[in-house]
């Protein structure tokens, strides 16, 4: 046997010893007995010509559920939630109330785009006032934007769509809206006034 013995910075290491391989190595792995894993309560497999036959019988499998499909209209709290916040719209569209106040009722994710078309909106109206009374002299009271038709339709339970018809004087406009519903709260996530 041989020993060494370093001299490191540090001072003297211990000495290593070094011994020869012993002249069997333990088994490897994939050498050793596999281990049997049977219980009471395993239940054997069947290889009888019958069972086999039946297995590869083709098997029938019950239809899955049909999805439902878009039906036209919603459910009343879906309805209840797209007045609410159509109407909403409207008093921003009229100046009656600030944009930002639509973001309460807007999912987080989507609140800036929402409130974004409705701030474009408001401007919109603004503008088209302000050109209809230039030269003459302003009417009293400024023709308000008005809901002239709303359909609804809700494509997957939870998320409901909405085209909303409105006027104002002798102008038309569309607006679409969705909205999906998050821990029993109706939110909007698109708006687009066009």
């Amino acid at each position: 046997m041989r020993r060494t013995v370093e001299v490191a910075p540090g001072g003297p290491r211990p000495s290593i010893v070094l011994r020869p391989a012993p002249p069997c190595e333990p088994p490897f792995d994939d050498e050793l007995e596999p281990a049997v894993w049977v219980s009471a309560h395993q239940l054997a497999l069947d290889w009888s010509p019958t069972a086999l036959a039946a297995l590869s019988a083709p098997r029938v499998f019950p239809a899955a559920p049909a999805r439902p499909a878009a039906v036209a209209g919603a459910s009343h709290d879906a309805k209840l939630a797209v007045h609410r916040f159509v109407r909403l719209c409207v008093e921003v569209l009229n100046g009656h109330r600030p944009p930002a106040q639509l973001r309460r009722l807007s999912m987080p994710t989507a609140a800036s785009g929402v409130v974004a078309q409705a701030f474009a909106g408001a401007r919109r109206v603004a503008d088209l006032r302000r050109a209809a009374h230039r030269g003459r002299r302003p009417a009293k009271r400024p023709a308000p934007v008005a809901v002239i038709q709303l359909r609804l339709c809700e494509p997957r339970p939870g998320a409901v769509e909405a085209a909303v018809a409105l006027v104002m004087g002798e102008r038309t406009w569309a607006m679409a809206l969705r909205m999906e519903l998050h821990h029993d709260v109706w939110s909007a996530t698109i708006l687009r006034l066009l």
